[in-house]
């Protein structure tokens, strides 16, 4: 066995999860050599160091792989607090290791699933990055239109993001229900059902028929079957090949957006040029057009009395200063400011 971090060796032979293992070693209840572990991280060589979990000795366990048939009604999960039933409990050897799902299918959900204690074996088929193909059968409420297939092929808005495009076969449809065949790469909480609930067709029944080159022939609801070495190669091959396809399509994407951002970063002179079109070094100079003045009224900004105004110009008022504003309002009074001119009328 190769070498690897204490807590994955703990999970692996059936201790806990690795959340679980890492507060018991923590707790100082893990030992190697005869030394109490206590720091986290550690590399351990299990086929030439003594590994001992409350005074036991820790052996590893042989890796084991279930396919089955999940019924409507179990849960994908190792434990339920509340008593339901779970796929776990539908294999025979539960009790001799620890077991977990591979992935989920919820509860109103049917069909394959994985089961196993190999958690290499699990990331694989369960991540992203490796892109296995899995098939669903749906039934669908109501008649099925060609344009809302087109919208499901090429992705739908949720509220977590678009969808990723997808394989969809329409098998047969009615006025009542319409039957699919849909294969994704990706797994999503309920994606199924939100895709199509999002295109007016709720899912009355979904089941899971295939998983990589595993298919659910010839296994009855609620049954479980050993998978063979040569069943569990092709399902890690099938893995290595989507992961190398899908990381040459991501490569090549790549690519191109970096062409095109550096494009973008040249600017538009080096963009020009590397189109064959000349580029001047400077612009020419161009000679400033002159303010447009407002010849109908002021400028905004200016005061009441800057610039011309409209209309013909006022003659200014009798007794008021050459060139000054006249008071708004002010009549002529017909009296002279100037020195020796008229007075005040005087009361007769």
């Amino acid at each position: 066995m190769a070498k690897q971090r204490l807590h994955k060796f703990l999970a692996s032979s059936g201790i806990g999860s690795r959340r679980r293992c890492e507060e018991l070693i923590a707790e100082g209840r893990v030992s190697v050599d005869g030394v109490e572990v206590h720091e986290m991280g550690i590399v351990v060589d299990p086929d030439t160091q003594e590994i001992r979990f409350d005074d036991e000795l820790v052996r590893p366990e042989r890796p084991v792989h279930f396919v089955v048939n999940k019924p409507v009604g179990y849960l994908c999960t190792s434990a339920d607090d509340w008593g339901r039933r779970t796929v776990i409990s539908l294999v025979k050897d539960r009790h001799r290791r620890r077991l977990f799902t591979v992935g989920r299918l919820d509860e109103d959900s049917e069909g394959i699933i994985f089961v196993t204690n190999d958690g290499e074996f699990a990331n694989r088929v369960a991540h992203p990055r490796y892109g296995l193909e899995k098939t669903y059968e749906l039934k669908l409420h109501g008649y099925l239109e060609d344009e809302q297939l087109d919208r499901v092929r090429q992705g739908v808005w949720l509220s977590t993001g678009k969808s990723q495009p997808m394989f969809v076969r329409l098998l047969k449809r009615s006025q009542q229900f319409s039957l699919v065949r849909v294969r994704i790469h990706e797994g999503k909480n309920r994606q199924l059902r939100r895709v199509f609930a999002k295109i007016g067709h709720a899912v009355a029944r979904l089941q899971r028929v295939r998983i990589g080159p595993i298919e659910l022939k010839g296994l009855k609801k609620g049954e479980a079957r050993r998978l063979g070495k040569t069943e569990v190669d092709a399902i890690l091959a099938a893995c290595e090949k989507n992961r190398a396809e899908g990381g040459a399509r991501a490569l090549g994407l790549r690519s191109k957006a970096s062409e095109r951002f550096a494009g973008e970063k040249a600017g538009p002179a080096a963009r020009r040029q590397a189109a064959g079109k000349k580029t001047t070094g400077k612009k020419k100079a161009s000679a400033k057009k002159p303010a447009r003045q407002d010849e109908a009224g002021p400028r905004r900004g200016r005061g009441r009395n800057e610039g011309p105004s409209k209309g013909p110009a006022r003659k200014p008022a009798p007794g008021s200063k050459p060139g000054g504003p006249a008071r708004r309002g002010s009549k002529p009074s017909g009296r002279s400011s100037k020195p020796g001119g008229p007075g005040r009328r005087k009361p007769n």
